[in-house]
């Protein structure tokens, strides 16, 4: 979709066009390929800015307090083992994810797609916006982590958490080992594309007379609340996806010119305007695969696997089936190894007790006391469970 747009002249960087590009640090290792080649080709002969970023957290003091908070970062399109502000491709995204909401996400609480791709995003756009830059310093600068994590499980506990105090602290271990602040970032450190000083994205920020205030900080461009920015999204939805542009249409009507503090529509901004370029071109399947037949590259990932090669939402046999098929493909101990999810649901699952009263229940990726990846690794699944067939993965996005 944007190659073909940005071939006809429908994106201008001048204007403040942006393409961007939401690292889970659980993508298959082609998709980091097929994708560092799409950025080369759009900044190179199209100038325009391609922004890979990341989910992560800032530490800092809240009401007294030192508490974790969620932001976002911008990293380069080379693995962080070749560059300290590269991108992570072992799981350390998700796992921060994981370790920040103290629970895994599954089927019925798709928590990933919010946290890693749409939260993050969110932010990123509103300091585009804001015309700054680029991404300001959060966090606190002293270094060390300040978390007392036993006051923080006595305070889940006292809010009506259900896990147990000590799996509440080992799920909060991880927080303490990434960093407690993001330095601030500039724009150009992160594309090879000229960053226009000319965009007309939102207005000139008003200087604050009297004021040690940042006057960027202060009038910071909103994708929320009454004064939320108008902005126009282009989907890749095809035309035999309308289901799926249905949906994404239903959810912008219904958040749309929602200003209310006590609105509940956290994952929609009410100013965005969705499009479906290839959809409204009658672009299916077999026209995208028409269209990369004749490029120099594409998506080099087998049919089985998708972005995510184990993504919950695939059901068990899926998975299963990924998991035998797939032992030509894995980098060991990271997102393409089922051992890698595997590990991280033993680490994450909460435990506690049935709320009839009779045993345990165990919250994994699959639901509650679903069948684990440890069983789907070792093909000891249940061959009929509720989980078996799923739904498309990439349905998630949505």
């Amino acid at each position: 979709m944007v190659l073909r747009l940005a071939e006809r002249g429908h994106l201008k960087p001048e204007r403040g066009d942006v393409v961007l590009f939401a690292n889970t640090s659980a993508e298959h290792p082609g998709t980091y390929d097929f994708t560092a080649k799409c950025t080369e080709l759009l900044e190179q002969e199209y100038a325009l800015p391609v922004f890979w970023y990341e989910f992560c957290t800032v530490e800092d003091a809240v009401g007294g307090v030192y508490k974790r908070k969620r932001t976002y970062r911008l990293v380069k399109p080379v693995p962080i083992e070749d560059d300290p502000h590269g991108y992570r491709s072992r799981g350390e995204v998700f796992e921060e994810m994981l370790s920040f909401q103290s629970m895994l996400p599954n089927p019925h609480s798709r928590s990933c797609t919010a946290k890693l791709k749409l939260h993050p995003g969110h932010a990123l756009l509103a300091e585009w916006f804001s015309n700054s830059d680029g991404p300001a310093h959060e966090g606190h600068r002293k270094g060390n982590s300040y978390l007392n994590l036993e006051a923080t499980a006595q305070t889940y506990l006292q809010n009506g958490g259900t896990a147990s105090a000590k799996d509440y602290i080992k799920s909060k271990r991880y927080l303490q080992s990434v960093p407690t602040a993001r330095p601030k970032q500039f724009w150009g450190d992160f594309t090879e594309a000229p960053v226009s000083d000319s965009r007309q994205t939102a207005p000139p920020l008003r200087r604050l007379a009297n004021s040690n205030i940042d006057a960027r900080l202060a009038q910071q461009t909103s994708l929320f609340g009454p004064a939320a920015v108008q902005f126009v999204t282009l989907l890749g939805l095809r035309a035999d996806e309308s289901r799926r542009i249905d949906r994404v249409l239903m959810r912008t009507f219904f958040a749309e010119g929602a200003g209310s503090s006590n609105c509940q529509v956290s994952n929609q901004p009410p100013g965005e305007q969705p499009y479906f370029p290839l959809a409204d071109d009658d672009f299916t399947a077999q026209d995208v695969g028409n269209f990369w037949a004749v490029q120099d590259f594409d998506l080099d990932i087998p049919d089985w696997a998708g972005n995510c090669v184990y993504c919950f939402m695939k059901g068990t046999e899926s998975l299963r089936d990924a998991a035998r098929d797939s032992n030509a493909d894995i980098t060991p101990n990271t997102p393409s190894d089922i051992n890698w999810w595997s590990q991280i649901e033993r680490r994450y699952r909460r435990e506690v007790p049935a709320r009839n009263g009779n045993g345990i229940s165990k919250f994994g990726f699959l639901g509650v006391s679903g069948p684990s990846y440890a069983q789907i690794a070792a093909n000891n699944a249940p061959i009929r469970n509720r989980y078996s067939q799923g739904t498309p993965a990439c349905d998630c996005t949505d």
